[in-house]
């Protein structure tokens, strides 16, 4: 990984110019502030697949949570070169990279790890072993939160190795089961955002994500019906309290 900002500077020798930055997702990244009973205590947060901010931006102009600290890793280079973005202090450290090289002990720091429509982009097996290799470091009283498609939303690139092609749909009974504490699915895009703790790794052989196109929207609505679950702007609190 390469560091671009360290405690709020910038420490890369960046190039100069305007990087357009790319990644902003649907995911309903608001269910940070829910996560935890008591938001006082500084929480530390890492964002997976920063993109455009928005998360950080959300964290920090939140009176509630304006204390907490955020740490940003992307895979697509111009979102690490976002003088702009950095400039705001919305994130503590950045770096460019995958979060598969993550070392174990740097994700069992963190309070929370996201990561907001990531998933999708990943081939059915690296797409499970990521959510492994979060979910075995992950602290004993942290969270994760992930976001993705309830269903195969096709798309391609929008710039050269932007990492914003999707290579699965991920069907919302391969999540439920991983005993979500908390859970909002978008009635309208269809998106599922899932509040996860480190007992959902006794559960990740549930994890089944598919690379048919076929399973579209549609098709996903169906998959909720049958599992008798309707798509609505609802928090879900999946276990009480």
């Amino acid at each position: 990984m390469r560091q671009s900002v360290e405690n709020y500077k910038i420490i890369a020798d960046l190039p100069p110019g305007d990087f357009p930055a790319e990644g902003s997702s649907v995911g309903k990244k608001e269910i940070i502030h829910y996560a935890f009973a008591d938001n006082a205590p500084t929480r530390t947060v890492l964002d997976i697949g920063f993109g455009t901010g928005h998360l950080g931006s959300l964290i920090k102009k939140n009176p509630e949570t304006t204390h907490w600290q955020v740490d940003g890793i992307d895979g697509f280079y111009n979102n690490c070169c976002n003088v702009k973005l950095f400039d705001k202090s919305y994130y503590r450290n950045i770096w460019h990279g995958l979060a598969q090289d993550i070392p174990n002990k740097q994700l069992s720091d963190y309070d929370v790890i996201c990561l907001f429509d990531v998933i999708e982009h990943l081939e059915p097996e690296p797409a499970k072993e990521l959510l492994r290799h979060i979910l075995s470091n992950l602290g004993d009283k942290s969270l994760f939160i992930i976001s993705t498609p309830l269903f195969f939303w096709p798309q391609g690139h929008i710039n050269e190795g932007d990492l914003e092609e999707h290579l699965i749909g991920v069907p919302a009974q391969s999540l439920l089961l991983l005993s979500p504490l908390k859970y909002y699915i978008d009635s309208t895009f269809l998106i599922g955002t899932f509040i996860l703790s480190r007992k959902s790794l006794e559960s990740l052989d549930f994890f089944e994500p598919t690379k048919d196109q076929n399973f579209n929207m549609e098709a996903g609505r169906r998959h909720l019906d049958a599992l008798g679950i309707l798509a609505k702007d609802t928090l879900v609190c999946a276990v009480p309290g």
